[in-house]
């Protein structure tokens, strides 16, 4: 096992797996299969450092390991300098919605953001901050000024002009580079209170133009109708501010799916058409979007995403992929439809397991090759017989093992591995 695994991360990884969601750190150490999926992905990456933008959709199951593998992505592009941030959609949010939940989605996306130095959340300050704190280095180093001369303010205050007036041609962009120039007011002059302000704009907690105009001199809101467009905003922002690019996984797709109305669905569909299509079309830049949604969410033709056209037509395997072509899928399509772990992989991540158990509790794992293999005939049997056994169900299910193993070193391990049988 690989020594430079903590306990701190084997802790983090083990109970999260065994309370069924997908660990924040560590997944480095436990991904197994799903190479070509990766690699598919990369090449996202690579197009939107270079300033494109891209919009994948993650198929599979429940249990599959779609949000496993949109983490370790997310994981993956922090570590090259982007700004990455979540959401999970539910009943609360979605894309659009007539209870502000698209306006939901949008603050959830900011509370979110991590970067390399703040990796949980929560990260919108510190990238301002950074941001300003850089342009001041910039003046230091190149101009020969420090912070206190008469010009110093005013050369700082130039290259925010530059960077802010650069954003007027995006759509809604005017206003946002008005509101980014006002945190920085508020950071020259010391006025917090401007500072705080500024942020909740940025974060969409206005709820009024009224209020906005009094507070920050900007005659526009972030909303349910537009929050997207201040996503591809901050995209183009967090580049000027020293980021590669900012990376949006959005979980849960199957929550629009599941809207009873009809109308309601549509109206989400559509908005998701049109991210699509931004990114298609280069409407947006330097942004990434990983979305994850079950097969029946993405093909069911009276209530999926396929119910809707458009959105069909853009997403459809042809011919040439798919289950119509013995099989073969193209990498490049937007769905990346997940298969499950070949029994090879399960095992090789049974032993990666097994290790970081073993270093969360200091001892040596008594797991052996036939054990893996009895514990896997067992679980893929169940799937036989009709159970509908997934590889998170399967990793719950071996944790609990090794568990028992651990705790009760005076019984047999055969004993314990074998009290389910019938």
């Amino acid at each position: 096992m690989d020594s430079r695994i903590s306990r701190a991360t084997a802790a983090t990884v083990l109970n999260s797996l065994k309370g069924g969601v997908v660990p924040r750190t560590g997944l480095e150490y436990i991904t197994v299969g799903r190479r070509n999926e990766i690699q598919a992905l990369l090449q996202d990456v690579s197009v939107i450092e270079q300033g494109g933008a891209a919009v994948r959709f993650i198929e599979g199951k429940y249990g599959s390991g779609k949000t496993f593998l949109m983490h370790a992505l997310r994981n993956h592009v922090m570590e090259k300098n982007f700004v990455v941030t979540d959401v999970e959609l539910s009943v609360d949010k979605r894309f659009v919605g007539n209870k502000g939940q698209g306006l939901a989605t949008y603050k959830e996306l900011i509370r979110n953001m991590a970067i390399h130095a703040c990796p949980d959340n929560g990260a919108l300050q510190l990238i301002l901050d950074k941001w300003i704190s850089t342009l001041e280095n910039e003046v230091v180093q190149y101009e020969g000024l420090v912070p206190g001369h008469e010009v110093f303010d005013v050369r700082v205050s130039q290259k925010i002009y530059k960077i802010t007036s650069s954003m007027e041609e995006r759509v809604n962009g005017f206003d946002f580079g008005k509101v980014l120039a006002s945190y920085y007011k508020g950071h020259r002059t010391g006025d917090m209170e401007l500072q705080k302000k500024a942020l909740r704009w940025l974060c969409g907690e206005y709820k009024t133009r009224t209020e906005a105009k009094t507070d920050l001199g900007v005659n526009l809101i972030i909303t349910d109708d537009n929050w997207y467009d201040f996503v591809k905003l901050f995209a183009d922002f967090v580049v000027k501010a020293g980021y590669t690019g900012l990376y949006v996984c959005i979980d849960e797709l199957a929550t629009l799916y599941e809207i009873p109305s009809r109308v309601g669905r549509e109206y989400n569909y559509n908005k998701l058409l049109s991210i699509y299509n931004d990114a298609l079309q280069g409407k947006a830049s330097h942004l990434g979007i990983i979305i994850s949604v079950t097969k029946e969410a993405m093909e069911d033709p009276a209530r999926g995403v396929f119910s809707f056209g458009p959105l069909k037509s853009r997403l459809e395997d042809t011919a040439f992929a798919g289950e119509g072509a013995a099989g073969l899928r193209d990498m490049a399509s937007p769905v990346i439809k997940l298969a499950a772990l070949n029994p090879g992989e399960m095992y090789v991540l049974l032993e990666k397991l097994a290790g970081m158990h073993g270093i969360l509790y200091g001892y040596s794992p008594k797991l052996e090759h036939d054990d893996y293999i009895y514990f896997l005939k067992q679980q893929y049997n169940k799937t036989a017989e009709g159970e509908e056994t997934t590889a998170r169900d399967m990793i719950k299910n071996y944790i609990t093992l090794l568990n028992l193993i651990q705790q009760n070193q005076e019984v047999p391990k055969e004993k314990i591995l074998r009290a389910n049988e019938t």
